[in-house]
């Protein structure tokens, strides 16, 4: 009985390694594709895109390596500042009313309404669209005799180039942008207000607070977190785009809708610089991670206060 006793404890314990050992095990047999697919399409990729951007090569031959050459080309390269400054316009003018028209429409579809569901569901509709379908889409409507032409000519004004001339181009891809990525905002920003306590908004109302200074004072302030997490997202998606200016205009006229990421391509696909084009896609992954850590360092000041 005694020696039973002694053994039963060891027993446990071996009985219960092996178990965590099985557990182990299956759980790195789940993980194994997922770190697969991670280890071949991303991190791969990524280490080969920081060698070749100190290098030249050409697709063709064996990568030479050049040092910082790329990125001190860079600094003199008026294509690559023209695709900067179209980048920053794109961001700056698709972000700023995506988020403003968002928190507009989810302020009264987070409130309980006969038709709100309805709405949430019809306002996904873009959202839920191929990329390519709808900057297809949008170029019929934006062509000489499409929608946008047909509307302004009711209203009495001219037709207008919309893809073809410098000066709209642009805001062409910014109209098509706001309205691909308007549902997705508006579906995060009202599950944020949905989540918001109650009892705050009554305690305001009740010490005499009217809606503007509720919605400025207390509403915004609890809704930062959702809102650091959109403007996160949205800018890493802006200054990601690449479909809608390639589908749209190429690039083009006279590379007013020339992104980053489109002159990337065309420098790594269509030149065949692939070293420079490398080096151009890590700046631009310095600039979105610099604008995200930015941003993460505004939510935290806020929490902190």
């Amino acid at each position: 009985m005694t020696l039973s006793l002694e053994i039963a404890p060891r027993v446990a314990r071996v009985s219960g390694k092996g178990q965590r050992w099985a557990e182990a095990r299956t759980g790195g047999l789940l993980a194994l594709p997922a770190a697969l697919y991670f280890l071949v399409f991303w991190l791969v990729p990524f280490v080969s895109a920081v060698y070749l951007s100190f290098t030249s090569y050409d697709l063709a031959g064996t990568p030479e390596w050049t040092g910082l050459a790329n990125y001190r080309r860079m600094l003199a390269d008026p294509g690559f500042w023209n695709s900067a400054k179209v980048t920053a316009v794109y961001t700056v003018a698709s972000v700023v009313p995506s988020i403003v028209l968002g928190l507009a429409l989810a302020v009264p579809l987070s409130k309980p309404g006969r038709y709100n569901a309805f709405l949430r569901a019809l306002i996904m509709i873009p959202a839920a669209m191929p990329l390519v379908a709808s900057s297809m889409t949008w170029s019929v409507i934006f062509a000489d005799k499409g929608l946008a032409n047909t509307l302004i000519g009711l209203a009495g004004a001219e037709p207008k180039p919309w893809l073809t001339d410098e000066g709209l181009a642009l805001w062409a891809l910014v109209i098509m942008t706001t309205w691909k990525h308007l549902g997705l905002f508006v579906i995060i920003l009202t599950a944020g207000l949905q989540g918001l306590p109650p009892a705050v908004f009554e305690a305001a109302a009740l010490d005499g607070a009217g809606p503007v200074r509720i919605f400025s004072r207390i509403t915004l302030p609890l809704l930062r977190r959702t809102l650091l997490f959109v403007l996160v997202i949205a800018v890493v998606g802006a200054m990601q785009s690449f479909v809608p200016a390639f589908l749209l205009t190429k690039g083009g006229p006279a590379g007013a809708t020339e992104v980053l990421p489109l002159y990337l391509w065309a420098t790594g696909f269509t030149f065949e610089r692939m070293g420079y084009a490398s080096a151009i896609a890590m700046v631009l992954l310095v600039a979105m991670l610099a604008l995200s850590l930015a941003q993460f360092r505004v939510l935290r000041g806020g929490d902190d206060a």
